[in-house]
C-alpha cells in the first residue's frame, strides 16, 4: 500500500478481549454496520467486533480510538496486516500500543453473603432516578416493587405500543424470576425476543441484562440454584439482528459492556451508591434505551436471589422464635 492512498490513520487505545482476537494477523473480513458511535465490522470466520471512541463503554469485542469514528461504508472489506487494522486499503489502525480489556473475573470472596442481597438490591435500584426512563427502564419500578412491602403498584402512563405490548411479558418474567420458575422464564422471553426498533431491541437487551445477572450470581454463589440453558438462545438467531443476538449471547455467557459489570460487582460487593453512580450513568448513555433496557433485565435477573433471602430470614426467624 503507497503512503499517499492513506486517507484516515489513527492509534487503537484499548481493545477486549475478543476483539484482538479478531485482529491477528491475516484476518479478513467486512464493515456489517455503520452508525455514528460505533462501526460494525464481520471476520470471514463471521466474528464480530465493532469500533467506537474513547467515550463508548468498552466491551470484549469493542476496540476504541481516540481520534474521531471514522466515516465507514457497509460492505467495505478489512484486513489486518502486522499490528494494523487496513479498512478499504486506506483507514489504517495501530493496534501497537492498544491496552487489552477483559471481562472482570468473579472473585467470590468479595462478594456480601447471598442473604443480604435483597436489602442491597432494595437500596441500590430504589435510589435511581427514573423521571428521564426510557424503553424497559419504566418498568423498573414496578419490578422493583415486587420484593417491597407495598400495597400500591408505581403508576405506568405510557402511549407506546410497543412498552404496552411488553409490560405484562416483563413482569411475568420478573414474578418468575422471583419464584425461580424456569418454565415460566423460558416462556416469556420467547414473547420478547426481537421485541422493539434499533439494531439491538428492547426485549433482546433485557433479555439479555438478565442472563448475564444469573450467570454472575451463578458463579459468585455457586450454591444458587443454576439457570443456565433455561432459555433456547440458538434458536432465536433468526429472530432478531445478528448483531444483537451474538451480545445476547455474550451477555448469557457473563460478558457485557464494562458498565454493567461494575454496577453488579459493586452491587455484590456492598459498594456505596456513590461508588456505583458514575456506572449508572454511563450505562444509560448507551444507545436510545439499549442501557436502560440492560438495567431492567439485571434487575429481573437479580431476582432469584431474593425469593431465597426470604426463606432463610423466614427459617431463621423461626428459629429465634423456638430458642
Amino acid at each position: 500500500m503507497k503512503p499517499s492512498s492513506i486517507r484516515s490513520q489513527a492509534s487503537i487505545k484499548q481493545m477486549g478481549s475478543l476483539a484482538r482476537v479478531c485482529l491477528s494477523p491475516g484476518q479478513f473480513g467486512k464493515v456489517l454496520a455503520a452508525f455514528s458511535k460505533a462501526v460494525y465490522l464481520l471476520t470471514d470466520a463471521n466474528e464480530l467486533f465493532w469500533i467506537t471512541t474513547e467515550a463508548g463503554p468498552i466491551h470484549q469485542r469493542c476496540i476504541s480510538i481516540a481520534a474521531p469514528l471514522l466515516e465507514l461504508q457497509v460492505g467495505m472489506p478489512f484486513c489486518v496486516e502486522e499490528q494494523r487494522l487496513i479498512i478499504d486499503a486506506a483507514v489504517v489502525l495501530d493496534t501497537e500500543d492498544a491496552s487489552l480489556w477483559s471481562s472482570p473475573p468473579t472473585i467470590k470472596t468479595h462478594y456480601l453473603k447471598i442473604t443480604e442481597l435483597t436489602d442491597s438490591i432494595q437500596s441500590l435500584f430504589s435510589s435511581l432516578d427514573y423521571s428521564q426512563a426510557k424503553g424497559f427502564g419504566n418498568f423498573i419500578p414496578h419490578i422493583l416493587s415486587l420484593i417491597q412491602n407495598s400495597s400500591s403498584s408505581p403508576s405506568f402512563e405510557t402511549r407506546d405500543p410497543m412498552l404496552l405490548f411488553a409490560k405484562p411479558f416483563v413482569m411475568a418474567m420478573s414474578q418468575a424470576c422471583l419464584n425461580q420458575n424456569t418454565f415460566q422464564i423460558s416462556q416469556n422471553a420467547d414473547a420478547l425476543i426481537g421485541l422493539g426498533s434499533g439494531l439491538t431491541p428492547s426485549g433482546d437487551d433485557f433479555l439479555g441484562g438478565m442472563l448475564f445477572a444469573m450467570k454472575v450470581l451463578q458463579a459468585a454463589y455457586p450454591n444458587l440454584n443454576s439457570f443456565n440453558n433455561i432459555i433456547p438462545i440458538e434458536s432465536y438467531r433468526s429472530r432478531t439482528h445478528l448483531i444483537s443476538f451474538t451480545l445476547l449471547k455474550d451477555l448469557a455467557n457473563g460478558h457485557a459492556i464494562a458498565p454493567l459489570h461494575q454496577i453488579i460487582n459493586g452491587l455484590l460487593g456492598g459498594k456505596s451508591l456513590e461508588s456505583i453512580y458514575p456506572s449508572f450513568l454511563q450505562l444509560i448513555q448507551v444507545g436510545h434505551s439499549t442501557g436502560w433496557d440492560l438495567l431492567a433485565g439485571l434487575l429481573a435477573g437479580l431476582l432469584t436471589t431474593c425469593r431465597r433471602n426470604y426463606l432463610a430470614y423466614s427459617f431463621q426467624s423461626i428459629q429465634s422464635i423456638e430458642a
